[in-house]
């Protein structure tokens, strides 16, 4: 019985993450002032559109799983497995600022 409410919640917490993480990457914006535009990247500061938004979410989620990964290293018995998570955990976090290093760049 609890293994439904465990999943509930689980998928609630997915749903409110997705839509938190959407509204900090600009999903406001990007329906206001970026759906008539035909491009991927505005090279402009002040307008954004849906695909930036979209990346900007990945980009998002792509931290926050490095983070975990992070957390779980410090919560991890064999120095083999804590190795593994530091490694990966630290490599997702760079793989995700260098997209939205690249992105940021890419509209000035």
């Amino acid at each position: 019985m609890l293994q439904g409410a465990y999943k509930t919640v689980g998928f609630i917490a997915v749903v409110y993450l997705a839509i938190f993480f959407a509204l900090a990457s600009g999903l406001v914006n990007s329906i206001i002032e970026g759906r008539n535009l035909k491009t991927f990247i505005v090279p402009s500061r002040s307008v954004q559109t849906i695909g930036e938004t979209i990346v900007m979410t990945m980009i998002l989620f792509m931290g926050m799983a490095g983070v975990f990964l992070l957390y779980q290293a410090g919560k991890s018995q064999t120095p083999k497995s804590q190795q593994f998570m530091l490694v990966g955990g630290f490599g997702i976090l760079g793989v995700a600022m260098l997209i939205g290093y690249y992105l940021v760049s890419a509209k000035l």
